[in-house]
């Protein structure tokens, strides 16, 4: 039953009601007797200052990279978040098909993801998949007015806006939106960290709201029960550096983590993003290799096995070597894009994969390597066992040997429960 048709609709452009350069944005959402849908877009995510032809964002997730986090609060009351933005990011970013990725997500995101099979490079190659090749206007310039900003759709990364028909004012009396920035270029939001960032794009939110007080009325009667949703909860533990010399050579070393973050809350899905401790190997000479931090690289031999209220998830040992790994991943979030070697070691990626520009796509290999796992129940106790194979290496970059920052976010069962008083209540399931 329709509550409200589109003349009813009021589509407004809210500025920050506080705004700090490369640090944060606050936008409130106030008034009386309203709706505000959910539907609320981030508009010009962006940096300016840049003017050379080869300055882009980074590879995977684009404009998203200078977000550290978004919080939805009424109050004091925090309604839905997403911490480690740029990781989570970049991991839904590419769990889309890849026309999705080519034809919709670059535009939006200003990233370079989608390949296509290549005919007009030259050379070795021609022929091979190429990514990027759709990219436009990335450049994000030296002037705020001219610079491109990036679209977010905040019901791909807040959940809650995807279960809910509308936020009313008179229930969230106090709604805000805090954004948290930080655009140092040494993070890898840039394809190179000696490009100059002069400043932020003034970004918008874009919200639709009904000013109809009878209307409302009607919606807000269809919240009497509340609502209920998946919220994205994230954790994160640590996984000690290894041996990177002959006497570590093909000697495996496990960690076995006991997760407390989701104990007693009833967990559904649950996905892993591996991050160096050190930052400094994901640039090279200034330049920015593959995706950079927001990647997830992968490790020689990779294992994992979750053991939830005493008994293994995984039968056997686990999960263990990239096809698997990625089969698990499918099997749990659905399509994504992805391309030969994306999430294994060893893999000269360059062989079959190319860049828009006709250089060599080997810095692409192993840079996303998830783990995923469907739990679909409570969690009384948590521990993964998660194991990799050390290689003597003598490069800056290797992560079966790095310290690692290992982080888990997980679909927590989350309830709003309206009552009598006209307060509501925020509780897990």
């Amino acid at each position: 039953m329709a509550f409200y048709s589109s003349g009813q609709v009021q589509s407004l452009y809210i500025d920050p009601k506080s705004f700090i350069d490369g640090r944060r944005a606050v936008f409130e959402l106030d008034g009386h007797h309203l709706a505000y849908l959910p539907n609320m877009r981030l508009l010009n995510i962006g940096i300016f200052g840049q003017a050379t032809a080869t300055a882009r964002y980074n590879d995977l997730v684009g404009a998203n990279a200078i977000i550290e986090a978004i919080h939805l609060y009424d109050g004091k009351t925090l309604l839905s978040e997403v911490r480690k933005y740029g990781q989570y990011r970049g991991f839904l970013l590419q769990n889309v098909k890849n026309s999705s990725a080519q034809s919709i997500s670059a535009m939006k995101n200003l990233n370079k993801l989608g390949f296509c099979q290549s005919h007009n490079l030259a050379g070795a190659e021609r022929g091979k998949l190429a990514y990027g090749l759709n990219t436009v206007a990335l450049n994000p310039d030296t002037t705020r007015d001219g610079a491109f900003g990036g679209i977010i759709d905040l019901r791909e990364v807040l959940p809650l806006l995807n279960n809910m028909s509308h936020l009313p004012s008179d229930m969230f009396k106090n709604l805000r939106l805090e954004v948290i920035f930080n655009t140092n270029v040494a993070r890898g939001i840039m394809n190179n960290n000696t490009h100059t960032i002069a400043g932020m794009k003034f970004p918008l939110l874009a919200v639709d709201v009904i000013d109809d007080e009878s209307v409302v009325r009607k919606m807000n009667a269809g919240m009497s029960r509340g609502v209920q949703w998946l919220e994205i909860e994230h954790t994160q533990v640590s996984f000690p550096v290894g041996d990177a010399t002959n006497n570590g050579q093909n000697v495996k070393q496990s960690i076995n983590t006991k997760i407390d973050a989701y104990k007693n809350k009833s967990v559904e899905r649950l996905l892993q993003i591996k991050e160096l401790v050190d930052a400094t190997p994901y640039i090279d000479t200034n330049v920015v290799q593959g995706f950079g931090a927001f990647s997830s690289p992968a490790l020689q031999n990779e294992r994992i096995q979750y053991r939830l209220n005493g008994r293994n998830i995984i039968p056997d040992i686990g999960v263990q070597g990239s096809a698997e790994q990625m089969s698990y991943v499918v099997d749990t979030f659905g399509d994504g894009f992805a391309f030969p070697g994306s999430n294994a070691t060893d893999i000269d990626s360059g062989v079959v994969v190319s860049d828009s520009l006709g250089t060599d796509g080997t810095k692409y290999a192993g840079q996303l390597s998830y783990n995923a796992v469907y739990l679909g129940e409570r969690v009384r106790d948590l521990q993964i066992e998660h194991e990799r194979t050390q290689m003597e290496d003598t490069t800056a970059f290797r992560p079966s040997t790095a310290a690692l920052n290992v982080h888990y976010f997980a679909e927590v069962r989350k309830a709003i429960v309206p009552q009598k008083s006209g307060e509501y209540l925020v509780s897990y399931l």
